[in-house]
């Protein structure tokens, strides 16, 4: 009996001891679970914060675009992108190609506005003639109408380019009427018209409302065109030109393209209709000649 006991209490310590390693053990398996379980949250949040930044330029460069929904009666899509992520990706390679574009050899102001489609620029001189020509223009838009020296009518002629004179005013005088305004964005916005050079005397703030609209158009949130827009006109910002951008509604645009396509078939119907009663009386008047003459034989 006496050798019993402290058999029994060397059981008994050894039992606690293997238990209270085997807590131990499971405290730290448990803890390097929850550590990895940590981990493992930190990196799908550090994965999804990456690809977040990729669809949304960063903050020091322009706000990201928005969709508007305007039926301008035409299909806008080959003009300009109609998914979030690939506006976000072409405002930021605009933005790089105009910060690129001003150079030696071109002219004052000059700045992509779509890629490989359409670009702005101050009155071209003579000497930006030779870059221009690289640029394969379909059509230069002119927001002045002035004398065009002769150098300049023979590069749009040798170039076989169409010269569209929309005379706007300067914008410190008056507010760009609407029907201006609809008249360059038709030409802008026909893509075969494209490329295409739209200009003014300075490039800077007839220039740039055209810009600021097509930026409407495309979706650019108004604090990034605005953005834009002194970028090219400082520092000669003018508060009327703000103004204008800021309360431009791309929705006076609607059913711009459907409403020419309707003017244009009303003018071909009237120019019909002209030729029908034209026709008709030359035909009477002959019917009549003609019976008076054989009334007089006879």
């Amino acid at each position: 009996m006496a050798d019993a006991t402290p058999a029994t209490t060397i059981s008994r310590r050894s039992t606690r001891l293997f238990l209270e390693d085997q807590e131990a053990t499971a405290g730290g398996v448990t803890g390097q679970t929850e550590r990895e379980s940590r981990q493992a949250s930190e990196e799908k949040e550090q994965e999804k914060s990456q690809k977040q930044q990729k669809r949304t330029p960063p903050s020091n460069s322009f706000e990201a675009p928005i969709i508007p929904m305007v039926d301008f009666g035409t299909d806008l899509r080959g003009i300009f992108p109609s998914a979030l992520e690939d506006m976000n990706d072409h405002v930021d390679k605009v933005i790089l190609a105009s910060k690129k574009g001003r150079g030696e050899g071109r002219p004052i102001e000059f700045g992509i506005v779509i890629l490989d489609s359409v670009y702005r620029s101050s009155f071209p001189m003579v000497e930006d003639f030779q870059f221009l020509e690289t640029l394969g223009l379909k059509t230069v838009i002119s927001l002045v109408n002035k004398g065009f020296s002769n150098e300049f009518e023979a590069f749009i002629k040798d170039n076989g380019i169409n010269h569209v004179v929309i005379d706007m005013e300067g914008t410190k005088k008056v507010e760009i009427p609407d029907a201006i305004m609809h008249s360059v964005m038709e030409v802008v916005l026909n893509k075969a018209n494209h490329p295409l050079l739209i200009h003014c005397n300075h490039g800077k703030h007839r220039t740039g409302c055209a810009v600021a609209v097509i930026r409407h158009v495309a979706g650019w949130k108004v604090n990034s065109i605005i953005q834009e827009y002194r970028s090219f006109a400082e520092p000669k910002v003018r508060d009327c030109d703000l103004k204008y951008i800021e309360a431009y509604k791309v929705s006076s645009l609607e059913g711009l393209f459907r409403e020419k396509a309707q003017s244009t078939s009303t003018a071909l119907a009237s120019g019909k209709m002209r030729r029908f009663y034209i026709g008709t009386a030359l035909a009477l008047s002959l019917g009549v000649v003609t019976v008076l003459f054989w009334g007089k034989l006879s």
